[in-house]
């Protein structure tokens, strides 16, 4: 009933592009499928436009954290910018 957060996805530069990141948040999907989480989220760097298409591609979408929410921020320095993005998961 909660929502699942992804907190990283990383893969080493030689395997990129060979489907592996869509791999992982797929089976990071499943996972929280079977938490009962009604979403899945996470924060991609706005500098890193590879990563903001394999999220969208994966049916993620840029969200608006309501004003006083209590959500998780990515600690790293402060010039470097985040969208949060979510993705509602089909309950079987």
């Amino acid at each position: 009933t909660g929502i699942a957060y992804i907190s990283n996805v990383a893969v080493r530069e030689r395997f990129r592009r060979t489907g592996i990141a869509k791999r992982l948040v797929a089976k990071a999907e499943a996972l929280a499928r079977t938490w009962g989480c009604r979403a899945i989220s996470l924060h991609c760097d706005l500098n890193n436009p590879g990563a903001s298409k394999l999220y969208i591609g994966q049916g993620f979408k840029c969200v608006t954290v309501p004003e006083g929410a209590n959500w998780p921020q990515p600690k790293t320095s402060p010039n470097i910018q985040f969208n949060f993005m979510m993705k509602l998961l089909k309950t079987s």
